[in-house]
């Protein structure tokens, strides 16, 4: 999908005089880059929650005639309980949850707007915002974390298990990788999400996250060891580099 900024705002506008009349909706949200739209760009998808009268919202998941042009609408699979993806046939994307009134708080969110509000929607949001800001880590525990993941992946992939080897060495040992350098090694000029650690990380760590990037293309052998080394270099305290050498060396990396 390639788009205008101009023509995200106006897909915005026209959901916002699509829904505001409604009688069972009573407040929308944008989220992300919907909300915070001077980072909005070509490749950014709609992200919203459309707040709705109790014992309306499950007609509303079901059908999408409230939304803009949804005769265009291609895909529209439902992804939880409350949330769906739509695409459109120009690969317009929209990912979106629809909330009763008594169901918003079981949201999260960081960068939100609130666009409609019929009942009490800014405030309640703000509190939703306040406690979605994720506790400060354990580094320790992310730390060994890390090592068990590492031996776990490497295990698989020497086993002959690829798929599983990379989803653990290349997404859950990276992420907990990724958390330990920005705990460590913080950047000045953060632009981390707060409900997705691999988010803007190489914006933050273009050179880190650029060799990153490279090992997770490498097999399971060459990523294990890379990802090692890139935390033998972090400042660690000596009982975890201890830890990681003798990690590293049993498993023969």
């Amino acid at each position: 999908m390639s788009q205008s900024i101009a023509a995200f705002l106006k897909f915005q506008q026209q959901l916002l005089d699509q829904v505001k009349d409604r009688d069972e909706v009573i407040g929308l949200v944008f989220l992300g880059s919907s909300a915070a739209t001077d980072r909005a760009d070509e490749h950014s998808d709609h992200d919203f929650f459309l707040v709705v009268k109790p014992g309306t919202g499950e007609k509303l998941r079901q059908n999408l005639d409230w939304l803009p042009n949804h005769s265009e609408i291609l895909l529209a699979p439902r992804e939880t309980a409350h949330g769906l993806k739509v695409v459109y046939s120009d690969l317009r994307l929209l990912e979106f949850a629809v909330f009763e009134d008594q169901e918003l708080e079981l949201s999260s969110a960081n960068d939100y707007s609130v666009v409609l509000d019929k009942s009490n929607i800014t405030q309640r949001m703000a509190d939703i915002a306040k406690r979605s800001v994720p506790r400060e880590i354990d580094p320790n525990a992310e730390f060994e974390l890390f090592l068990a993941l590492i031996q776990i992946g490497l295990g698989r992939y020497r086993r002959g298990e690829v798929i599983a080897s990379e989803q653990h060495l290349k997404s859950y040992a990276v992420e907990k990788l990724i958390k330990l350098v920005r705990y460590l090694e913080p950047s000045s000029t953060s632009r981390a999400d707060s409900l997705n650690p691999f988010r803007r990380f190489e914006l933050d760590y273009p050179s880190l996250g650029a060799e990153i990037n490279a090992l997770q293309r490498l097999d399971g052998e060459g990523c294990a060891g890379g990802l090692m080394q890139i935390a033998q270099q972090l400042p660690l305290t000596q009982e975890q580099q201890l830890k990681l050498q003798h990690i590293k060396k049993g498993l023969g990396l």
